[in-house]
């Protein structure tokens, strides 16, 4: 047996060093065993502090959850200085502003340390009500402590306490600052869920507020993208001239006759017909597209049925335009339909017909208007509709083929465009044919990683396409004030809003795209328009 040797000085030091780790980290152990809730406290305190200072990934989770933009705000209530309640609904009668806000909040200072610039901005539009609403939750913030930050600031204006947070967590706000604005009859128009520091910013939401968010960015259009005869041209570019090499589409051209309707706005209505008919006449029917000032030599069936249904609107609104009906719906007839079915084109170059039916062509509320005016239109109309019916995919992915083969009698299995793919579920929802199935598809895509923009058969967002797009959004919601959802309405707008650019100082304020100005496509834009107006 080895005997064992006394330890050196060295050796003594080491295993002092050792027994203290020992200690410490048994001591530690006991800790947490038997105080297991410690740890839990400081990471919820933590949990806390992330989602008071807002470290969320999407922009839309920063939005109110509880209402919801072109919707009467909710009958929320606070405190005024005395204590009294008080409730929004006091406030009708006048536009409003209202900013939910805290003392200890950076991006509030930011915003309440220029709130003088804001409130002269806000001056130009009238008699605007801009209320503070304090987060009051008599822990980060008290009356206190608020009512000495705003004097200090030489803020002098109303003042309310949300005591409690009864009204923050009414409305589902999730950040400070929060500003809310409402029109006269208190109907959310805009909204900002982060702090306003540019009185531009500021006169883009008032904008919104009064004229509506529809026109601000038809204005954007006629301003920016319409040439002086009325074409709407397809992209935007920072040169006027740049812009106007680019094509003009009859998609583009149907899609603001409908808007000029709905808005009420005969002049522009009147514009934009005169240059289909003047520039784009192909048989009575549209040429799909105008490069220079050659027309396309085929049509597309959708844009005229998007055009004679406008036309139609209109001559029930203003009258007069009831030749034109007549005309566009000989030429239908004559062009838009081959062997008893409704067919894609026309192609006048060599005189034939398309052999395939687009899906999201048929335009199933217009298609039964024509059939009535016209009794050789019913055969095409109960066709084209069965051809729809049988298109639906699967129940697991219900959505509809893209189109179908004449010659092969098949459905193709070409991936979907999406924004073609909503068309149809929205001509199915103005029919009252639209399956609860595509709705549940809808309100699951949209509560989860949101609607792509193009998808395989199978029902897979397809690779390089797996983005959110303005049209897409627009047409959801558009699909859903048809059906009367309103949680569904409210989710589209929101992910539509966040591709909005709302900045007075730029050229481009109200379109649809890059804040740089990029990616400002005319579909987006007019898509963007229509679901305002629909909603509104």
């Amino acid at each position: 047996m080895k005997p064992v040797l006394p330890l050196s000085k060295l050796e003594k030091i080491l295993f002092a060093i050792l027994c203290i780790l020992a200690v410490t980290v048994i001591s530690g152990s006991i800790l947490l065993l038997v105080y297991p809730t410690a740890k839990k406290q400081v990471l919820n305190q933590r949990e806390e502090e992330k989602t008071e200072d807002n470290f969320l990934d999407d922009t839309t989770s920063l939005l109110p959850e509880y209402c919801n933009l072109n919707e009467k705000i909710p009958d929320i209530s606070f405190q005024d200085e005395s204590g009294k309640k008080v409730s929004i609904r006091d406030f009708e009668g006048r536009t409003a502003i209202l900013t939910f806000w805290a003392s200890w909040c950076p991006d509030c200072q930011k915003e309440l340390s220029v709130m003088k610039e804001l409130l002269k901005t806000a001056e130009k539009y009238g008699d605007i009500n801009f209320l503070l609403i304090n987060r009051l939750d008599h822990k980060k913030e008290t009356k206190e402590r608020a009512s000495q930050y705003l004097t200090e600031q030489g803020i002098d204006l109303n003042t309310y306490y949300d005591d409690g947070l009864s009204a923050y967590k009414t409305l589902g706000l999730h950040n400070i600052p929060t500003s809310l604005f409402l029109d006269e009859q208190g109907i959310i128009r805009a909204w900002s869920p982060r702090q306003i520091t540019e009185t531009s910013v500021l006169e883009g939401y008032l904008k919104d507020t009064i004229e509506g968010s529809g026109k601000v960015t038809c204005d954007f259009i006629t301003g920016n993208m319409m040439d002086d005869k009325g074409g709407i041209h397809t992209s935007y570019e920072s040169s006027r001239e740049e812009t106007e090499r680019s094509d003009v589409l009859s998609e583009s051209q149907g899609g603001m006759l409908e808007f000029a309707v709905l808005n009420n706005n005969k002049q522009l209505f009147d514009k934009v017909f005169s240059f289909i008919t003047g520039k784009m006449n192909l048989y009575g029917l549209t040429a799909w597209k105008i490069s220079g000032d050659m027309p396309a030599d085929s049509n597309a069936l959708l844009d005229d049925f998007r055009i004679v249904s406008a036309l139609i609107a209109a001559n029930q609104v203003w009258g007069g335009y009831e030749e034109a009906i007549k005309d566009y719906t000989a030429a239908i007839v004559r062009y838009g339909v081959n062997n008893g079915q409704y067919v894609d084109f026309y192609d006048r170059k060599y005189r034939q017909y398309a052999t395939r039916f687009t899906l999201c062509y048929g335009d199933l509320k217009t298609m039964s208007e024509l059939a009535k005016r016209d009794e050789t239109l019913k055969e095409p109309y109960e066709k084209a509709r069965k051809l729809i019916e049988e298109g639906r995919i699967s129940d697991s992915f219900p959505l509809y083929y893209s189109w179908y083969n004449f010659k092969t009698r098949e459905y193709e299995r070409d991936d979907l465009n999406t924004a073609e793919a909503l068309v149809t579920l929205l001509h199915l929802a103005e029919a009252d044919m639209l399956p609860k199935e595509s709705i549940s598809w809808l309100k699951k895509e949209i509560s989860g990683e949101g609607i792509k923009a193009r998808y395989t058969v199978e029902g897979q967002p397809v690779n390089g396409y797996q983005y959110d797009s303005t049209a897409v959004y627009a047409l959801t919601a558009m699909i859903a004030r048809e059906i009367g959802d309103r949680d569904l309405q409210g989710k589209a707008l929101k992910k539509m809003e966040i591709m909005r650019i709302v900045n007075t100082s730029y050229a481009y304020h109200g379109a649809f795209g890059m804040t740089d100005g990029t990616g400002i496509i005319a579909f987006d834009q007019i898509m963007a328009m229509l679901a305002y107006e629909y909603t509104r």
